[in-house]
């Protein structure tokens, strides 16, 4: 036998160097975090530096907590790129939040076992922060989940759903959006009818279609008239949200309908 054909790996061998290989680089970007923000304390980096650093560090991490099979990680990692996404600079009350979400995600690195069940749970007591200039508002326990790939709609529909203090949380890629939602299990999803390989119309069937995701709340943005051909296909229960002037109604009988507080 040749010295080659010695070394070949299966391919479950191959996966498991592959993902051993991401969990270290992923565990290298923890450490970044932990360096950063003590250098925030004793005063070694700018502020303003620090937010563009590990506002990097978030993103890179959520990418490659999407190419690991383990429960919880990727929602955590993606709430908190999106806790970094709104700010500019790192202010005292950050660090202590960028502290929980490097511990959370440090100990599941480690070999900390959330299920499935208890991974809603865990997201929704993560620390939170909008982008959206909304004043005098409390903010809730209440989860909506806005699918949309234009990021401009997505600000729109986030604005409205801020205002009511709501805790939002975006999504671009609808392929993306299922496996978040089965996970974090929101109070409502609101999605659009065209999108990029999924259309809104497909992923409320699918959502509608699996026993965990079946209870949740799906409305849909749209321009069509309700009885479009291309709506056709939407679960009876779906509600719909009209772009345009009756946008901030129909928004808020899609809330009323879902008993959505």
């Amino acid at each position: 036998m040749s010295t080659s054909a010695a070394h070949v790996i299966s391919e479950e061998q191959a996966d498991e160097l592959a993902e051993n290989e991401v969990l270290d680089e992923a565990r290298d970007v923890v450490s970044n975090l932990e360096i950063r923000l003590q250098q925030v304390r004793t005063g070694s980096l700018d502020r303003d530096e620090a937010a563009v650093l590990i506002s990097q560090d978030a993103s890179n991490l959520r990418l490659k907590a999407r190419t690991v099979a383990i429960n919880g990680l990727a929602p955590i990692t993606h709430r908190l790129d999106e806790y970094m996404s709104s700010i500019k600079m790192i202010e005292d009350q950050h660090i202590a939040d960028l502290q929980t979400f490097g511990d959370r995600i440090g100990a599941l690195l480690d070999g900390d076992v959330v299920t499935t069940e208890e991974t809603a749970e865990v997201v929704r007591n993560l620390p939170n922060v909008t982008s959206f200039n909304v004043s005098d508002v409390t903010i809730t326990d209440t989860e909506v989940t806005v699918v949309l790939p234009q990021r401009s709609a997505a600000h729109v529909v986030g604005r409205e759903l801020a205002a009511c203090g709501y805790r939002i949380s975006t999504v671009l890629d609808p392929l993306e959006a299922i496996g978040l939602i089965v996970e974090t299990r929101p109070d409502l999803v609101i999605t659009t009818v065209v999108m990029p390989r999924l259309s809104g119309v497909d992923l409320a069937c699918a959502l509608a279609a699996m026993p965990s995701t079946k209870s949740i709340p799906v409305a849909v943005l749209t321009s069509l008239e309700p009885n479009h051909p291309d709506l056709a296909a939407l679960p009876m229960n779906s509600g719909l949200i009209r772009r345009g002037p009756s946008f901030g109604d129909d928004l808020a009988d899609v809330l009323h309908r879902f008993n959505i507080t």
